[in-house]
């Protein structure tokens, strides 16, 4: 079996979408300095065995990426294509795809990667720290009976495991998919802007607050439609009604200031538009501090 070793984070469909012959404007940001290749969908937005379990069989190691992100990325790929062509009224089975692919844009990054994985980490080991020192009085029925029988029964990548079952929990959060599903969508065809969107390795608008109207995300889809969802008609249609180039600038300059090292477009027309913007808001926060110590603290067992 092909193991897969890039690990597109931003995925190929995706950026296939920006592409004329087979090619499209990578607009990269390295130490400091940005700079335009002409990259294939599928040579770029990626990293070398991201989402890889460590110390397991091989098998299983890139279980993640060969299983849970390609489905998601392949049934997600279909809803992308009816949006595009105006078709918004998909099956179950897309709509529920496309939440999935929605919410892995938030976690699938490598700086979000990197922060989840050791986090989940962290807890474990302070929870493993906590058990092994009050083993008899923590142990949970169907645990060894004795300290030295569980040692030799824990499995060394048990925390590497888990954080990546969490990654997977993430991206399937109920709340917020339910959320997401009880929304309006719409389909923001920007056709009369003098400016394409540009996408980026954080695309995703959250929330979209233009003079028109406010929605909840608008995500560049294609150089010239964007996906909109928001809680009622009004605020689609309002959107939908604005200033085409107004709207396409204000979007762009989100998804360019949020950007962390990547921005695409169909050309480098915007490349002064990038330099000026990228990476000028803060990343998101997807753990905060409070919550941050505060599971540590409970992984401790300490109480208050």
């Amino acid at each position: 079996m092909n193991t897969p070793r890039k690990h597109h984070y931003i995925p190929v469909f995706y950026l296939r979408q920006w592409a004329t012959n087979g090619f499209l404007c990578e607009i990269r940001k390295i130490q400091g300095k940005v700079v335009v290749h002409s990259k294939a969908p599928d040579g770029t937005g990626w990293q070398k065995d991201l989402y890889k379990v460590e110390g397991v069989a091989p098998e299983l190691a890139q279980h993640f990426e060969r299983t849970f992100m390609h489905m998601v990325d392949t049934e997600a790929a279909q809803a992308m294509q009816n949006f595009i062509a105006g078709n918004m009224d998909v099956p179950v089975k897309e709509r529920d795809a496309w939440i999935r692919f929605l919410l892995s844009l938030l976690f699938r990054n490598p700086e979000a990667v990197a922060e989840f994985k050791e986090h989940v980490l962290t807890l474990y080991r302070e929870s493993f720290r906590r058990l092994r020192e009050n083993y008899s009085e923590l142990r949970p029925p169907d645990f060894p009976p004795t300290l030295e029988e569980f040692d030799a029964r824990t499995d060394p990548n048990a925390g590497a495991i888990a954080a990546s079952n969490f990654l997977q929990q993430l991206m399937n959060l109920e709340g917020i998919a339910n959320r997401l599903a009880r929304m309006r969508w719409g389909r923001l065809n920007l056709w009369r802007s003098r400016h394409t969107l540009l996408t980026s390795d954080r695309p995703q608008c959250l929330p979209m607050h233009l003079k028109t109207a406010s929605v909840a995300i608008v995500l560049p889809i294609s150089p010239r439609i964007a996906f909109a969802a928001a809680e009622n008609d009004v605020a689609l249609q309002k959107l939908a009604q604005g200033d085409h180039t107004a709207t396409a600038l204000q979007i762009n300059k989100q998804v360019v200031s949020q950007a962390r090292q990547y921005v695409w477009a169909l050309d480098d027309n915007a490349l002064s538009f990038v330099r000026k913007h990228i990476g000028t808001l803060p990343d998101r926060k997807l753990i905060s501090d409070h919550a941050r110590q505060l599971s540590i603290q409970q992984a401790r067992g300490a109480t208050g």
